[in-house]
């Protein structure tokens, strides 16, 4: 792998000492003070080639930006664009592909080894938290798509949100009167509803005969399914929910997403002596 940026070289460099094996992951870095053009000119992914032994047209680039699409394909490689802006995908049409995040990229598409971290049909990540009460939503969770999602405010999360690519994820969630139920969630901007803000919308995989607003629901995410996509429908819209429930269910069966149900911030949020459901 290599990176090439339009940065300057000791930039890069400052940049990714914060993160321990970045340096170490690439055979080659270059900056955009090493190249006489930076992008959107090829220079700065063709010298990466050379310097990597590797024809341009057997390369793959990786770019979040307009100009370091436009640079890879005048070097004559395929390029899958990773857009840094939300809802800005449309202007990435030159790219061979868009995808949401790099949680989506399939590398096999382009004739590289494929990432062996999928395990049926979920993406292992880093377990992290949010929680707060749980608020009114849209009105559409029961009344429009026959799901009863457990919204939360978002207060307070713009920052986490932000760290966090839109999409389907799954993990648990604890009640403060109640226990840990198995949960599925969305972040994002619902497309088939057009949100303004990006939202958490979390469904608990359990039939409650009532109501539990303003209650303190603590979520662990544990696992990613797939990006927020649009849909034609809304009976695919549902289809796919009730999918993505299924996957979740079976998933946090397996020993390494079941034992994030006794994650301390979860019983944190529990009255003494409650247990797991």
């Amino acid at each position: 792998m290599a990176l090439a940026s339009n940065s300057p070289r000791a930039n890069i460099e400052d940049k990714i000492s914060y993160h321990p094996g970045w340096k170490e992951s690439f055979s080659v870095i270059i900056g955009g003070d090493q190249v006489t053009a930076g992008k959107p000119s090829p220079e700065i992914f063709l010298e990466a080639a050379k310097r990597l032994n590797s024809d341009p047209s057997s390369c793959l680039v990786i770019e979040d930006s307009i100009p370091g699409v436009m640079a890879g394909k005048a070097a004559g490689i395929e390029v899958v664009a990773v857009p840094s802006l939300p809802k800005q995908s449309h202007l990435y049409t030159s790219a061979d592909e868009v995808i949401n995040s790099l949680l989506d990229l399939r590398p096999e598409k382009w004739g590289l080894p494929p990432f062996q971290d999928w395990i049926e049909g979920t993406l292992p990540i880093e377990p992290w938290h949010v929680g707060g009460p749980v608020i009114k939503g849209f009105g559409r969770g029961s009344k429009v798509l026959g799901i009863p999602t457990a919204n939360l405010s978002t207060e307070g999360y713009s920052t986490l949100l932000s760290e966090h690519s839109s999409g389907v994820y799954f993990g648990w969630a604890g009640l403060s009167t109640r226990g840990v139920y198995k949960m599925v969630m969305s972040i994002g901007w619902n497309l088939y509803f057009d949100n303004t803000e990006k939202t958490i919308e979390p469904w608990l995989l359990h039939d409650f005969n009532e109501d539990f607003y303003g209650e303190e629901l603590r979520l662990v995410i544990v696992g990613y399914i797939r990006p927020e996509a649009n849909f034609p429908s809304l009976e695919s819209l549902i289809a796919k929910i009730h999918e993505d429930r299924e996957i979740a269910e079976r998933a946090l069966e397996l020993p390494l997403y079941s034992k994030c149900r006794d994650d301390p911030y979860l019983k944190s949020a529990l009255p003494v002596g409650d247990s797991h459901l």
